[in-house]
């Protein structure tokens, strides 16, 4: 009797511990080192130009810092939600922690052709999966620095300890690029370029160049003068020069005396004078 209540507490001891084990492992699954899953929408930029967002953390840097900064670094995940249009959209982690923290920068350029039909859309979302014990996301953006510039404003994303005089494309680890690219730039180098252009730290003028010319035409080089039309673009061709009057009648040697004559058939309205040796019909 006493070994079978024996056998049947230390069953019940077990079955307690295995329960204490599982309930211990759903905490840490979901606790403060388990993955945070959450959406973040950048505003698409105008034609032409380009917006530049950050995604900072929140929680404060010891929670942070906790378990290695420079695993938070490599487990934050960007993907596109939805589509992205006709922009260009790059995702860049810093290579290294503000208040030890990681950030994340977002480019989107808007590459829609001259004359291109296609609307424009009005923002682009994110799926953002970072540690939990990084805490919630912020988000800072600032669109349209080359069409709408705010010359003497500092934005809030410009709080970067840049080591040099501009960001740099080995500052950053790029995680998600999607669409055609700038040419001559990596996606990281145009992230880095991107906020060098909003944050006024000195930066390529060929960036500029590939941000606002568009989408390459796909032209061959043809004569001096001669012009194509970029795909996607509703071209039109020049306009007709205005047809030339018609040059001026002579004058009609007809007495003082008013001489109307019937003007030829299909002549139209006119004053027929009898010159001398023909007959002149000047169009009123």
């Amino acid at each position: 009797m006493r070994l079978r209540v024996t056998l049947a507490l230390l069953a019940c001891v077990l079955t307690i511990g295995a329960c204490v084990e599982t309930a211990s492992a759903a905490r840490r699954a979901t606790g403060p080192a388990g993955p945070r899953i959450f959406t973040e929408y950048v505003a698409a930029p105008a034609q032409f130009d380009l917006s530049l967002a950050e995604i900072s953390f929140r929680a404060p840097a010891r929670l942070a810092n906790a378990g290695g900064p420079r695993r938070y670094r490599s487990a934050l995940r960007i993907a596109l939600r939805g589509t992205a249009g006709l922009n260009y959209l790059v995702a860049a982690v810093t290579r290294y922690n503000v208040h030890r923290r990681p950030r994340v920068l977002v480019l989107v350029v808007n590459r829609r052709p001259r004359g291109s039909l296609a609307p424009d859309l009005a923002r682009v979302g994110l799926r953002v999966t970072a540690a939990r014990r990084l805490g919630a996301g912020r988000l800072f953006l600032l669109a349209n620095p080359l069409t709408r510039p705010a010359p003497g404003l500092t934005p809030a994303l410009c709080d970067l300890p840049i080591r040099g005089r501009a960001l740099t494309a080995g500052d950053l680890r790029a995680v998600l690029s999607h669409g055609a690219g700038l040419g001559g730039f990596s996606p990281a180098a145009a992230v880095a370029q991107a906020y060098d252009v909003v944050c006024a730290q000195p930066y390529s003028a060929a960036f500029r160049q590939a941000v606002t010319q568009g989408s390459s035409s796909g032209c061959e080089a043809g004569p001096a003068g001669s012009g194509c039309c970029v795909p996607n673009a509703v071209c039109v061709p020049p306009p007709a020069p205005p047809p030339q009057p018609p040059p001026p009648c002579p004058p009609c040697p007809c007495p003082s005396r008013s001489c109307p004559l019937a003007a030829a058939p299909g002549a139209g309205s006119a004053i027929a004078c009898w010159p001398q040796s023909e007959l002149v019909a000047c169009p009123l």
